[in-house]
């Protein structure tokens, strides 16, 4: 399944540039996700944690990052396995961020297939709002941590090399309050149109 999104940052190329190329603070951003460990020979070990009401899958594996300077842009793919419900996610993200006003627009081409128990709930419409609904929280995650490092611009992204979160200390994404948020909006849309 392919997804497109995009967002505004409120910080220029020059300053959301460097956060794009800190894998670590990008994961941080990504609610449910963690590094779990150092990147090795370009390898990240990966986690990210789901909850749907009284499901919960713990997405086991690793993924790998490539930027291009010159169109500030980039790619970040992997695959995961979650041993409890023998699903299997594998998905690749192309990114790209141009100016826009005094800002940044990031736009995102996802492709992904999930694979075991929990692909029943990857289908159509709703996954996209979903989809929506978790970039929004991710966009609203690195603006506030790119506003925060504004006054030491200097040193924001650098390419630092990934350090590992504790898997333990990340809250998981929490789809079923995310979905419940799409149902709530979907609501109020069709009220305001009656």
């Amino acid at each position: 399944m392919q997804l497109e999104q995009s967002f505004e940052l409120p910080a220029p190329p020059a300053l959301a540039w460097p956060a794009f190329r800190n894998v670590e603070l990008l994961v941080e951003c990504l609610p449910g996700a963690a590094l779990t460990g150092p990147a090795i020979e370009g390898e990240l070990p990966l986690r990210l944690d789901v909850k749907l009401g009284p499901i919960a899958a713990a997405f086991v594996g690793s993924g790998r990052a490539s930027f291009d300077d010159a169109v500030q842009g980039g790619r970040f793919e992997g695959t995961a396995t979650d041993r409890r419900t023998q699903s299997r996610v594998k998905g690749a993200a192309d990114f790209k961020l141009a100016a826009e006003g005094s800002g940044t627009r990031v736009t995102v081409l996802v492709d992904y297939s999930l694979t075991g128990t929990l692909a029943q709930f990857s289908r159509g419409a709703i996954v996209r709002e979903l989809a929506s609904a978790l970039t929004a929280q991710f966009a609203e995650n690195l603006a506030a941590r790119v506003r925060a490092a504004e006054p030491a611009a200097p040193g924001i992204g650098d390419a630092a090399p990934a350090v590992a979160t504790p898997a333990a200390s990340v809250a998981p994404l929490d789809a079923w309050s995310l979905f419940l948020r799409v149902l709530v909006a979907r609501w109020r849309a069709l009220w305001r149109r009656a």
